[in-house]
This record gives C-alpha cells, sequence and structure tokens, in this order.
C-alpha cells in the first residue's frame, strides 16, 4: 500500500524521492498560514546559505520528485521551509495526535495535579 501510486506497471519507481510534493506543498503556501508562498528562486536562495547548491531548475526536479535527496538535504529543506523533517516524508498523510486528547489521558492516568504539569512536561 506504501508504495502504491509510485509504482509503474513493470514495478519500477516512477519518483525518485518522497519529499518532492510536500516541498511544493510548502513553498506554495498550503503548510499553514503563517507560512506564505514563497518562489523557487527564494528558496533555492535560502538553500545556498545553508551551503546546499541547488539551482531552481534542481529544485524543479525535486518537486516532481525526479531528482534523488540525501537526508542532509531533506534536513536543509526542513530547516529552509521551517518544517519537521518529518512532514517533509508523511506530509497530511500521517495522522498527529490531538495535544488535548493526549492531555486528557495523561490526567486519567496520573490524576489531575495542577502544579506537577511544569515538573512532567519540563518545556
Amino acid at each position: 500500500v506504501f508504495l502504491e501510486g509510485i509504482m509503474s506497471r513493470r514495478n519500477k519507481l516512477t519518483i525518485n524521492n518522497l519529499c518532492g510534493k510536500w516541498i511544493r506543498f510548502v513553498r506554495k503556501g498550503y503548510y499553514s498560514k503563517s507560512h506564505p508562498k514563497i518562489t523557487q528562486e527564494e528558496l533555492t536562495a535560502r538553500l545556498q546559505v545553508l551551503g546546499l547548491k541547488i539551482d531552481r531548475s534542481a529544485l524543479s526536479r525535486i518537486e516532481n520528485g525526479t531528482r534523488i535527496l540525501s537526508d542532509i538535504e531533506v534536513a536543509c529543506f526542513a530547516y529552509a521551509l521551517k518544517v519537521p523533517i518529518q512532514f517533509l516524508y508523511f506530509g497530511n498523510e500521517e495522522k498527529v495526535p490531538n495535544v488535548s486528547m493526549l492531555s486528557s489521558i495523561i490526567a486519567d492516568k496520573y490524576g489531575d495535579e495542577e502544579d506537577d504539569d511544569e515538573d512532567f512536561f519540563p518545556l
């Protein structure tokens, strides 16, 4: 099921990365309202500041899934786009747990002590 949609009839990969479509998704401003749309030129400039030598043509191939990405490149893309690395691999397809739901589960299990929350969650 995981590879469904990226395999051709001859069982060959039709794309070379999983992150390209999510990189484009974030770049086009669909990630959240706090992430404005940016151009390919702006993104390549951010990446070049981080030391990645990627031009607009290479970015286009990455977004289309025809260029392979290294793990270091994915980390740089996540940093430049200000999104978690995990999002670039799974995007909206992964279900992120609801924090308020987790808090209520923890409160049910450990009791509802008001001042102890800071000790339990050091953030």
